[in-house]
């Protein structure tokens, strides 16, 4: 499928010049600024003299998802409708299946706009969707600095591979979309919904999770930027690895629902600091090892087991020691209420539980101890998976599934062979001890829990 604009626009379907409108199927990026794909669908309809519409769908039969991550995603939702008024643009609030509802719009569109997706299940139901359209269809990257596609056209071996790449591409995609003033017809709202009213519309309808004290929405995901700038960034490159400092951005949730965009973010922190060491540490994580993480989850042969994408070295490795005597066995259930012997994995499981997150070192800790108390490697990597989707409001991601499979020898190298992990990286308790004080980040975790 053609790639323009250096490659951030797809065009899956070529218009045939039929439809009354232009419609901007919102999906991946919930903001109404420092959008790619909003100021594409703007220039889009804007060039064609066609009103535009933004459409959001509410489907509570989203995959893994809960309470909790509804009520973030609805809360940005706010932010939308407001943002897109004072733009002028018209907002569609359709609750409802995707597969019921989009082909009533692609039906009368012109060109159907929407962003691109790195997840099979998402993947999955746009194909559906698009085989069944008549119209334009164009899918827009406005989640990542570098389009994936663009980047490499398979999936890399580690950040040594596809830096270089990001890092050439890089200076094509800064500093981003440009906003673009909506001319078109200002058509009607349709809201089946009220963004505020989550209880009305989740109670009793979605698995109940506790919801966190974290706010979604683009301004809230502001602030935090803001916060982080005035108060962290300068010593980002040298505490952001260490659990018990609190040195993270804060925006992982954000990012995940596309409150706000990485190009925002890296604006802000250049504006702050230049191209310093922190700005490298923060492009490091933001973009380069991001990007790895959607070019992992477009490219890999599957999802379901660690054995779809483990590289040979791992896959031989885990299989030859699985049936390892362990120490410690436990139930999915005393993993997920934090019932084990190892107080730092208990404070990590009780960060995911009460805040939604966990500090980026102590998730792979987290994970590392999940393989070491299971039964097998499938077993450990589904338990992963659900702990990790049902409680992280930054789950269902792809920086969660590469997050996961690193624990497994993703993106990683062999290190000295040893009981149960063979040559997959290994990770302790004493290890921690000796880097960090644990004893601030126990104490956090339990007791003051809050933006990092």
């Amino acid at each position: 499928m053609p790639l323009d604009h250096n490659g951030r626009i797809r065009t899956v379907k070529k218009p045939t010049g039929k439809g009354k409108n232009v419609v901007y199927w919102m999906q991946g990026a919930f903001r109404a600024t420092w959008s790619p794909s909003l100021e594409f669908a703007i220039q889009a309809a804007n060039e064609e003299g066609l009103p535009l519409l933004v459409l959001v769908v509410l489907d509570l039969g989203y995959p893994e998802a809960n309470y909790r991550s509804f009520k973030f995603f609805l809360e940005g939702l706010a932010d939308v409708k407001d943002g897109l008024a004072k733009r002028g643009i018209p907002l569609h609030l359709r609750k409802g299946k995707f597969e019921e509802i989009l082909p009533e719009y692609i039906a009368g569109a012109h060109t159907l706009i929407s962003d691109a997706a790195y997840l099979p299940a998402m993947r999955a139901i746009r194909d559906r969707i698009y085989a069944e359209a008549e119209s334009g269809i164009v899918e827009v990257e406005p989640n990542v600095l570098v389009p994936v596609r663009a980047a490499s056209d398979k999936m890399e071996y580690g950040a040594y591979t596809i830096r270089p790449k990001i890092r050439r591409l890089a200076p094509l995609f800064q500093p981003g979309f440009l906003p673009r003033e909506y001319r078109g017809k200002k058509l009607d709202d349709v809201l089946d919904f009220e963004p505020s009213d989550h209880r009305k519309l989740l109670e009793g309808q979605v698995e109940f999770v506790q919801p966190c004290s974290i706010v979604g929405g683009s301004a809230q995901a502001a602030k935090i930027l803001r916060e982080f700038v005035q108060d962290r960034y300068r010593s980002f490159a040298e505490l952001r690895g260490n659990p018990a400092a609190q040195a993270e951005t804060g925006l992982s949730p954000y990012l995940h629902f596309g409150h706000i965009s990485p190009m925002q973010v890296l604006e802000e922190a250049r504006g702050a600091g230049g191209l310093d060491g922190n700005y490298e540490a923060l492009f490091e994580q933001l973009v380069v090892r991001r990007e790895l993480a959607h070019n992992f989850t477009l490219y890999a042969s599957g999802l379901g087991s660690p054995f779809d994408f483990i590289p040979g070295w791992a896959a031989e490795t885990l299989k030859a020691h699985e049936r390892d005597s362990k120490d410690y066995l436990y139930s999915l259930g005393e993993l997920e209420e934090a019932r084990t012997h190892d107080r730092f994995w208990n404070a990590a499981q009780t960060e995911l539980l009460n805040n939604g997150k966990i500090h980026n070192y102590m998730r792979m800790y987290w994970g590392k101890k999940i393989i070491e108390w299971s039964e097998t490697v499938d077993e450990a990597y589904r338990r992963m998976v659900y702990l990790n989707n049902k409680y992280a409001l930054d789950g269902r991601d792809p920086n969660s599934y590469a997050g996961i499979g690193w624990c497994f020898g993703l993106h990683d190298r062999p290190f000295v062979e040893r009981r149960i992990f063979g040559k997959v990286r290994y990770m302790s308790d004493g290890g921690l001890r000796r880097k960090f004080d644990m004893e601030a980040y126990t104490r956090r975790a339990y007791g003051e829990l809050g933006v990092e």
